[in-house]
């Protein structure tokens, strides 16, 4: 069942209590949160199931409270107290355009601004948390605050300018900097990395890439046409990433075609890196992009020493089908590369994490 923290005077004291002995960086964000909240006010943490060894704050006694005597599920607990934090960041920014739901595929996009002139997005008027976010350096231009400016609009077009002029380079997600490590490893290479991103979202990662690693050849497929109009316009996604318009399974197929013709030089049109962040609802990963079909057009368009890697989730607390998902993926991932010299490896993102990443890594020739 979603479960909801109730902030009461003694619940503070657990809050204290968790993050002491958790060692939360949470801390101090949390600390100021409580003293703001009235007592009894409830606070919703989202669809997360309640951890079985975690008792609401009113199960527990005085004593124990005082004393900070908790049994917890530390990972379950700290996903939420991370929740509660996001709300908390939420409310100290602004929106700087709401786009409306165009068709029954595609819901609502909010783009916010943050005191740090950071900029987030978040889909169907999510509040609990964002899909993405990308910190600019320098203030906040006064102009990207202005009341006289539209927020709610029909179009990306009718959005009102707020351009990220130097992104900072730092990345939100902690999957985003996993992969991005393993890119950047490749950016000293004498020739430079070519990378495809199967789902652009607004354009973290690929910023990253160009940034860090200006040379690299960078082509990115998105299905929303909002994203990477609203990519470049906040979020300082640079016109060197090459963004086609479409569903992932479509573009693979078409290049494996391409190579199929141009057989003389297939390395030509290969990744050394293909990235694929591929999500419908929650964690549910639609079945066209970890199909067989897929997985072999993906496998075509790899270079020798060259890497898959697919962001999934391995549970979903709202959707038990996820987790046979991530299950038949991830064999279907070994079936596909059993090749002499491929290696095959599923990494959880961060500790107490619902994503996770499938590595592949291709020998040389």
């Amino acid at each position: 069942k979603p479960w909801r923290l109730l902030v009461t005077t003694s619940s503070r004291r657990l809050l204290a209590a968790m993050m002491s002995r958790m060692g939360l960086p949470l801390a101090s964000a949390l600390w100021a949160l409580a003293p703001r909240v009235v007592a009894g006010v409830a606070i919703d943490i989202g669809s997360l199931r309640r951890p079985r060894s975690f008792a609401a704050p009113d199960e527990f006694s005085p004593s124990e409270l005082d004393a900070g005597v908790v049994t917890s599920d530390s990972a379950s607990v700290r996903q939420a107290l991370q929740r509660v934090a996001a709300v908390e960041e939420l409310r100290a920014s602004w929106v700087l355009c709401r786009v409306g739901q165009e068709s029954d595929s595609s819901g609502s996009v909010t783009v916010r601004l943050h005191p740090d002139n950071s900029r987030s997005v978040a889909f169907n008027g999510d509040v609990s948390g964002y899909e993405t976010k990308v910190a600019c350096v320098g203030g906040v231009d006064p102009k990207c605050r202005a009341a006289s400016q539209p927020r709610d609009v029909r179009s990306v077009e009718e959005c009102p300018q707020c351009v990220c002029l130097q992104p900072s380079g730092q990345l939100s997600g902690p999957y985003s900097r996993v992969v991005a490590s393993a890119i950047d490893g490749r950016c000293g290479e004498e020739n430079p990395p070519r990378v495809l991103l199967l789902g652009l979202g607004c354009g973290e990662l690929a910023t990253h890439i160009a940034h860090r690693c200006g040379a690299a050849h960078v082509d990115a497929v998105e299905l929303d046409p909002r994203l990477p109009v609203l990519a470049q316009q906040y979020f300082g996604l640079p016109a060197s990433v090459n963004v086609s318009i479409g569903d992932a399974l479509p573009f693979v197929e078409s290049r494996r075609q391409a190579l199929e013709q141009d057989a003389l030089v297939p390395s030509a049109g290969q990744y050394d890196v293909i990235f694929v962040d591929c999500f419908a609802r929650g964690g549910e990963t639609p079945e066209h992009c970890r199909s067989p079909t897929f997985l072999s057009g993906v496998h075509s368009l790899v270079r020798p020493r060259g890497q898959v890697i697919q962001h999934l989730w391995h549970t979903d607390p709202t959707n038990p089908e996820v987790a046979l998902e991530f299950d038949a993926t991830v064999a279907q991932y070994r079936k596909e590369f059993t090749c002499d010299g491929c290696s095959i490896e599923v990494r959880a993102a961060a500790e107490g994490s619902v994503d996770d990443l499938v590595f592949v890594t291709l020998p040389d020739e």
